[in-house]
Parts: C-alpha cells; sequence; structure tokens
C-alpha cells in the first residue's frame, strides 16, 4: 500500500526544485504528496506578530504549488495546509505524526556562505525527524544516474547499503558502493609509508566491503529480490570528501543520521552533516540507530 510524502514548502527556488522530486517519485511509487507551508512563529514578538500575514501568504503560495503539481504531476494526488511554529519541529512531528513515508526538503547551495545558513533548516530536519528524509540541492539540470552509498563494515552501513540497493531497483539503476579509508597519522607521506601496512589497510578495507555486499546478496537472492548492480569503490580518502565526489553524477545519495535524543537530535554525525552541506546530488538521510 502506497503512503504519502510530506513536501516542507516556502515556495522558494529550492522548495520548488523539491517538490517537483517528490512529484516525480509520487508518479513512480503511486504514493499521495501532502505541501506543507509552516509560519514560522519566530518572527513573533511581543509588540508584532507576522503570523497573520505569513498564514496568508502560505495559502497564496499553497496555491500557486497546487496549480504547478496538478499541471506537472495530475496523477498524484496532492493536497497542501499551513501549520504554525518552529519550521524543524513542525516538519519532524507532522511527517511523525500523519505516517508519511517520506519527508522532502530543499537546500539552496549557490555559495558557501549560503549553504551554510539556508541549509540550516534542511540539516537539523535531516537530524531530527524519525521518518527518512529527502534534501534536494537545488542543482543545474544534469543527467543524472547511479544510486551512492557509504560502507565501513559497521552494522548501520549494512543497513544504508539495503536501503541504496532497494532505491537502485526502484529507479533501474546500479549502485556504487564507497568504501573510504585512511592512514594513521604517523604513517602519512611526510613521516614516510609502509608499503606494508599500505597494502594491509586497503586489503582490510577491501575485504570488508566485499563480506557487507556478500551479505546483503545472498540475503535477496534467497528472497527472490530482483538482481541489482552493485559496484565497489576503495579509496584513500576522507569518507566525505569520497563520498561527495562519487555522488557529484548520481540521481541519490544514501547517507545515516544515528537517532540521539535530547538536543543532540538537532545535529548530525560529522560525515553526514559534511555531504549534506555541500549537496553533490540529492540525498536520502535515514535513521540507521537508536542511542541512549
Amino acid at each position: 500500500m502506497s503512503g504519502t510524502i510530506l513536501v516542507g514548502y516556502d515556495g522558494s527556488p529550492s522548495a520548488s526544485v523539491a517538490l517537483d522530486w517528490a512529484l516525480r517519485r509520487a508518479e513512480a511509487t503511486g504514493s499521495a504528496v501532502d505541501v506543507l507551508f509552516v509560519a514560522d512563529t519566530s518572527w513573533d514578538s511581543e509588540a508584532f506578530t507576522a503570523t497573520p500575514l505569513l498564514q496568508k501568504q502560505g495559502e497564496v503560495v499553497l496555491s500557486s504549488a497546487a496549480f504547478h503539481a496538478d499541471t506537472k504531476a495530475p496523477h498524484v494526488t496532492v493536497t497542501s495546509r499551513v501549520a504554525v511554529g518552529n519550521p524543524v519541529t513542525v516538519l519532524c512531528e507532522q511527517a511523525e505524526s500523519t505516517g508519511a513515508e517520506l519527508l522532502v526538503v530543499g537546500s539552496y547551495r549557490k555559495d558557501l556562505y549560503e549553504r551554510l545558513t539556508t541549509s540550516a533548516v534542511s540539516v537539523r530536519v535531516a537530524a531530527a525527524s524519525k521518518v527518512p528524509v529527502a534534501v534536494i540541492p537545488d542543482l543545474a539540470p544534469a543527467h543524472r544516474s547511479g544510486v551512492v552509498v557509504g560502507v565501513d563494515g559497521s552494522e548501520a552501513s549494512a543497513m544504508l547499503l539495503e536501503a541504496a540497493v532497494t532505491e537502485a531497483a526502484r529507479l533501474g539503476e546500479k549502485v556504487t558502493v564507497v568504501s573510504a579509508w585512511t592512514l594513521p597519522p604517523l604513517t602519512q607521506p611526510e613521516f614516510g609509508v609502509d608499503s606494508e601496512l599500505y597494502d594491509a589497510l586497503e586489503e582490510r578495507t577491501q575485504a570488508s566491503v566485499a563480506a557487507t555486499v556478500a551479505s546483503l546478496e545472498e540475503s535477496r537472492r534467497a528472497a527472490g529480490a530482483e538482481p541489482v548492480t552493485i559496484e565497489t569503490s576503495v579509496v584513500l580518502d576522507a569518507p566525505a570528501p569520497a563520498l561527495i565526489t562519487a555522488a557529484k553524477d548520481a540521481a541519490l545519495l544514501v547517507v545515516g543520521t544515528h537517532g540521539r535524543r535530547g538536543l543532540s537530535r538537532f545535529l548530525l554525525g560529522s560525515v553526514s552533516h559534511d555531504v549534506l552541506i555541500h549537496a553533490p546530488s540529492p540525498l536520502l538521510v535515514l535513521r540507521v540507530a537508536e542511542r541512549a
């Protein structure tokens, strides 16, 4: 049974790109799309409240979005509504309470300063949401193909690989598994590299990736799942740069966030955070573990 894709929408170019992405996905999956405008109450003060004005603005923006959606994807069921509050909190709460299968937000990345400021909402949503989040950067149109995912041998990365393969099967794409490894500090080039250590670390990484991929392929064969081409790329680099480079032309990059609690739930791990800030392609952010 198909579910609902919740789209955070404010009428900006990046939000429009995110809405178009959600509509294309909904057409492919049979899902409905729920477009949500959040009137940000942080503008309010004791002397002045902007909420009524923002609510009216939201109604106008959503009217335009509904017309666009009907033109772009006439067979997709689209609803729209205005909510009031903190955008990050409201989007996450609405996604969970309505049982949305996916929360979609845009991310504008014209230059570094704007990436660090305007992407703040998408980064915080990705960190806090209990529902999978798709962060769609406002990138120049380009042909994109393949699904990229990072694997490090952990149980969490195995879960991400499984999700990436599921997405690739739906898209009819291949999966590129990226595993980055680095040299210990005192074996960096300036200190001289022991070739045996270099080879051992690389081989260990390759073996770990191969085992993770083989385990998933075996379980998919046993379940009679559709075969998906999986390629591996083991690189000497830090994880975030390796993923950003590999995903620059990808249709989707799958990353994970740990389910922290309290204030730390608004924080991503350093790798996911760096990847989201630079947003090389559409990203699917999944919660892979729960921490106390």
